[in-house]
């Protein structure tokens, strides 16, 4: 699926070489800011001492977008380094830490053209899969560290911890096209799995820990 997603972005991106000028094919360049919350799930982490917050990132790259005309039905895809923030709390004690991903999301859309406004407006909802490239570990040791009733786990206690070297999500969206250049979208990415997991032999403990992340995004399209 990794592939797919990278073989369909680079052939969008790549398109411009082919396509240039033409009104079905437009790429450009993208940024906007991110809030995520992390959620955690197993018989450690679910009780009341521990609390996720909201925490904001951003996001930067290329985008691209090609449109099937008539039927109104189109692809985007994107390569962006995207920063996201992991806000976990315990005892007291609180961690932030920052979740680095190179991240591809690639969209199914259909643009909503507007008989009237067609050339200065177009609504658009999209839905696709994003494939997020791990760059850093969240410091479990770190957090710990910083958690009195926990930090015994250092060093009583055996644990393996293990952050995700990619992690898939699902986009759902909208959006709206200005002026043919400027695209402003909102999506949220839905986790398909666990960002990052602990686990330790102590009462058989296992948690797992998703990233829902809400993004708003500006977009400029040469």
């Amino acid at each position: 699926m990794k592939r797919i997603c990278l073989l369909l972005t680079g052939a969008l991106l790549s398109s411009n070489c082919v396509m240039a000028g033409s009104d079905i094919f437009h790429w450009g360049i993208t940024a906007g800011g991110n809030i995520s919350k992390v959620r955690g799930t197993g018989s450690g982490f679910m009780d009341t001492g521990w609390k996720y917050d909201s925490s904001g990132g951003y996001f930067v790259g290329f985008s691209a977008r090609l449109s099937i005309p008539i039927v109104n039905f189109g692809l985007d895809a994107s390569f962006t380094y995207s920063q996201e923030m992991a806000d976990i709390a315990s005892n007291g004690a609180n961690i932030m830490d920052k979740l680095r991903y190179f991240s591809i999301p690639v969209h199914l859309r259909y643009d909503f053209e507007l008989p009237v406004l067609s050339g200065l407006v177009i609504p658009y909802a999209f839905v696709g899969p994003e494939c997020n490239l791990s760059l850093n570990d969240f410091d479990v040791n770190e957090f710990f560290r910083k958690d009195p009733g926990s930090s015994r786990l250092l060093n009583e206690v055996d644990f393996d911890y293990l952050t995700k070297d990619q992690v898939w999500k699902l986009d759902l969206g909208f959006g709206v096209i200005l002026f043919s250049h400027f695209q402003v979208s909102y999506f949220y990415a839905v986790p398909l799995e666990s960002s990052f997991r602990f686990k330790t032999v102590y009462d058989d403990t296992s948690d797992h820990f998703r990233l829902g992340t809400h993004h708003i995004g500006l977009t400029y399209f040469f």
